[in-house]
């Protein structure tokens, strides 16, 4: 039996439209929406999915907004400790859901060399000194790099002290020596650097003129963002697989060449998160 069908067992046949059929498990932490379900029922149904799915732990889903990427506010549903740990691609990452962002939808991507051909593609450099992750937060992505490349300097920015707390932390965790952590705004910092990661969703256009001049000649930006499909003028999925024209003059106007151009997930029923490895110029 399913676990949805398992949860349908014990929950009134009245509420099962309103019940959450997609979660997200996070480490021993389950995140799902249970804003159908009104006060009187919550705590009991939330329970029987925090039972059912085996987390300690069950959260209302909620937004991560601002340059710190921080929960806007924590509900718990059941359970009390937000904290919790994940192992991912043979490293193991501890983090806490009331301060910190963690994104259950980017997996493959946070793979680095280690994924399939298609994100291993986008992360092969030819061997960077000095990589430059500008929004590291728990170091989901630097991590990653500093393990792929050991021979680099990885340096990895992010303005949200806990989530720093949480990245030298993970950094010990992994026996990752070759990483320098800035607790500050990445335009604040001036490092020439082969390599910038910009994993950021909402207004990475704004970062990239400070990557451009921080690059060194032909340096690689490796861009993080979510478009409409209609403006990126894709309509079906067959049209995925070459650069938006759009995209490339955008680009070419701030002084990069789109060399590749991929989707990494649905962002909303007309939206995609992309991934564009971006050649400076």
């Amino acid at each position: 039996m399913k676990p949805f069908d398992k949860i349908k067992q014990q929950i009134n046949e009245d509420l099962h439209h309103k019940i959450p059929q997609k979660w997200k498990k996070i480490g021993n932490i389950l995140v799902a929406d249970f804003s159908q379900i009104d006060t009187n029922n919550l705590s009991q149904i939330s329970q029987v999915y925090a039972e059912i799915l085996k987390v300690k732990t069950v959260l209302q889903k909620n937004k991560v907004n601002g340059e710190l990427r921080k929960p806007e506010r924590t509900e718990i549903l059941f359970g009390e400790d937000t904290k919790t740990e994940i192992t991912e691609y043979g490293l193991r990452y501890k983090m806490d859901l009331s301060k910190t962002m963690w994104s259950p939808g980017n997996t493959g991507w946070r793979a680095v060399l280690d994924g399939p051909e298609k994100v291993s593609s986008f992360y092969s450099f030819d061997s960077p000194k000095v990589i430059v992750d500008y929004f590291a937060g728990i170091g989901y992505f630097s991590i990653q790099l500093a393990k792929s490349y050991p021979l680099a300097k990885v340096i990895s920015i992010d303005k949200n002290p806990d989530s720093v707390e949480y990245l030298k932390q993970n950094l010990e965790f992994n026996n990752i020596n070759n990483v320098e952590v800035v607790n500050d705004d990445c335009r604040n910092i001036n490092q020439k650097a082969d390599v910038i990661h910009l994993g950021y969703i909402s207004n990475t256009l704004d970062f990239l003129e400070h990557a451009h001049s921080n690059l060194n000649d032909k340096g690689i930006a490796i861009f993080h963002e979510a478009y409409n499909n209609s403006w990126l003028g894709f309509k079906k999925r067959s049209d995925w697989g070459s650069i938006p024209t759009k995209f490339s003059k955008l680009m070419e106007e701030n002084g990069f060449e789109t060399m590749k151009f991929e989707r990494v997930k649905f962002y909303g029923p007309s939206k995609s998160h992309i991934i564009a490895y971006l050649q400076k110029i």
